[in-house]
């Protein structure tokens, strides 16, 4: 009976001792919205340090008061505050689209005639943050985390429409007596080279009647207005005459003479 009792009261003494495990603090989580905003203190007066994006991975640090969590932006090393109810423990997907266009500019704004940020591809990998007017969406850009507006028609969810073409190599000849090839799609854009008439160019792409060329001969790359391209060498630039055909040749017909009679 001794024997018995003290088996139970050593197995007792064993369960005892023995911990459940204990399931670890979930710290990674995701954030839900298309975009919001890292602040520097808790509350939504507090100061803007950077924008967050759907399916940002963040790392929970501290737990404040009415729902605020302090958090470590995975992507970027920042740490601030953000709403506990716009961040999921499961993983976020997002929806990205393609840029189905040779080139594209990023805009500062929903119009044509916006400040030009950033010059897209075709085949960049975007995503969507905000649908404006007429046509216009506000997108991330993946490769360069930039901020802007393109028209939603240029971009296509299927990567099969973002794939780019076989090259093709469009020779153009420069038109005018001197052409400069600019840096960017602008009258204003920094002299990369000055092309000479009849100098020929491979056009790479076309925006707003903009053409991106390489020269040949130099290798250069920059823009010029397309209408100033020919696509066959001219006799002479255009705005300048060209020198006067030679007219055909006539033999000069000799005076009669009267004959002399001695």
């Amino acid at each position: 009976m001794t024997r018995l009792l003290i088996l139970i009261l050593f197995i007792s003494l064993t369960c005892s001792c023995a911990q459940a495990p204990v399931k670890p603090p979930e710290v990674s989580f995701y954030v839900i919205p298309e975009v919001t905003y890292l602040l520097e203190t808790p509350g939504f007066g507090g100061k803007v340090l950077g924008p967050l994006y759907r399916g940002d991975e963040v790392e929970k640090l501290e737990v404040g008061e009415s729902s605020w969590w302090r958090i470590k932006v995975q992507r970027s090393g920042q740490t601030g505050w953000i709403r506990k109810e716009l961040l999921s423990s499961n993983p976020v997907a997002s929806v990205f689209y393609f840029v189905k266009e040779d080139t594209l500019f990023l805009r500062g704004c929903p119009r044509r005639d916006c400040l030009p940020l950033e010059l897209l591809y075709r085949g960049d990998q975007v995503q969507k943050v905000q649908e404006g007017d007429q046509g216009w969406w506000r997108i991330l850009v993946i490769k360069t985390r930039s901020l802007g507006w393109v028209p939603a028609a240029s971009l296509t969810e299927r990567i099969e429409e973002a794939q780019p073409r076989p090259v093709q190599k469009a020779y153009y000849y420069v038109a005018v007596r001197k052409l400069d090839l600019l840096a960017g799609p602008s009258r204003r854009g920094e002299v990369i080279r000055v092309l000479q008439f009849n100098d020929q160019v491979q056009k790479l792409g076309e925006t707003d009647g903009w053409f991106i060329v390489r020269h040949p001969s130099s290798g250069a790359l920059g823009w010029v207005i397309g209408r100033d391209l020919e696509s066959m060498p001219l006799i002479s630039p255009r705005g300048v005459p060209a020198r006067d055909e030679l007219k055909p040749f006539k033999q000069r017909e000799e005076p009669e003479l009267e004959p002399e009679f001695m």
